[in-house]
Formats: C-alpha cells, sequence, structure tokens
C-alpha cells in the first residue's frame, strides 16, 4: 500500500524524498507550504511545521494529497 501511496503523489506532481533515516516523505511542490507526509510504520505522519499532527493510514492519506494537487490536476482524474 506504501507503494500506491507514493505512485499517486507522483502522478499528482508531489516531491517523494527518500531519507538517509530509511523513511519516506511526500513534499509539497510549493516550498511556502510547511506540511509534510512522513512514512512511519505503514501509515502516514503528517507534520505541519515540523510538528507531528495527526497518524494517518494510507487511503486517508491520498484522500489528504488529493485535495492538496495542484488545481489545474484536478479536472483531469
Amino acid at each position: 500500500m506504501t507503494e500506491n501511496v507514493l505512485s499517486q503523489a507522483r502522478d499528482w506532481g508531489f516531491l517523494c524524498h527518500w531519507e538517509p533515516n530509511g523513511t519516506w516523505q511526500i513534499l509539497p511542490q510549493q516550498n511556502n507550504q510547511r506540511w509534510k507526509l512522513q512514512l512511519e510504520g505503514g501509515r502516514w505522519l503528517l507534520i505541519v511545521g515540523n510538528v507531528p499532527q495527526v497518524s494517518l493510514p494510507p487511503h486517508e492519506a491520498i484522500a489528504f494529497l488529493e485535495l492538496r494537487r495542484p488545481c489545474t490536476e484536478r479536472g483531469n482524474s
């Protein structure tokens, strides 16, 4: 399921980054947005401004990303 989230994130234009500590991060395209998703034991931790907020299962992480994908992409689902 991790690959599904990463694949969808890439398709929508988010940046997927492998950290040296062995975790995946999904970052927004725009640097002024302060959130990121980080894989933690099969769930995605939403971090806003370097403060952990909520742990999401994969399907909720995809829903979170869908709401934040670039506007030009939303009509092309």
